[in-house]
């Protein structure tokens, strides 16, 4: 799907496997009123089980407060959010605002396997 470099660090260590990662803006996290939302990442490899919709929104709850996250949005080339972004090994194969597309992917991709 995707020609963009992905940076090593947010590839998925195995050929079987995915990581997903969820990014969204925290606009309480800005110290300033003019300053620019924060982007807050979450990320998780994901294994080619069974996966469900509650499963994902109790873990994407958890999330990761870090200086560099902007940079990795814009390394995956994201300009809105919240957005979920799946990786293989090698490349983004999924992007989307709609939890119920990755779930679609992860289904539909574990019939193949």
């Amino acid at each position: 799907m995707s020609k963009i470099e992905v940076p090593e660090e947010l590839l998925a260590e195995g050929e079987d496997e995915l990581r997903i990662h969820y990014f969204y803006e925290d606009a309480n996290a800005a110290k300033e009123p003019d300053e620019q939302a924060h982007v807050v990442w979450w990320s998780e490899e994901v294994h080619m089980s069974d996966v469900d919709k509650e499963a994902l929104q109790a873990t994407i709850l958890h999330n990761v407060r870090d200086e560099t996250v902007r940079q990795k949005a814009d390394a995956v080339g994201l300009t809105r959010f919240p957005m979920v972004v799946l990786v293989n090994d090698k490349e983004i194969v999924l992007k989307t605002d709609d939890l119920n597309d990755v779930i679609d992917f992860l289904k539909k991709n574990r019939q193949g396997s």
